[in-house]
């Protein structure tokens, strides 16, 4: 970013710096945020935040067909 010496035009200018970087970023199909994270989960053509991949962790034992 290019300053100058009016700091209302700068931080103007930083802010919409900050929005276009935001803007370029993928969107999570479940919560619809921006995924600001350097990784992120692709399922089927769909793209998820790590919050959201969080929510679907389950325990195996939740699972079990028959009690052993």
């Amino acid at each position: 970013m290019h300053y100058t010496d009016n700091p209302l035009r700068d931080a103007d200018n930083y802010q919409l710096d900050q929005e276009r970087w935001l803007e370029s970023l993928p969107v999570c199909d479940e919560c619809g945020e921006h995924i600001q994270s350097e990784d992120l989960y692709e399922l089927d053509g769909l793209l998820f935040c790590e919050s959201c991949m969080e929510g679907h962790r389950h325990s195996t034992e939740d699972y079990r067909r028959e009690e052993y």
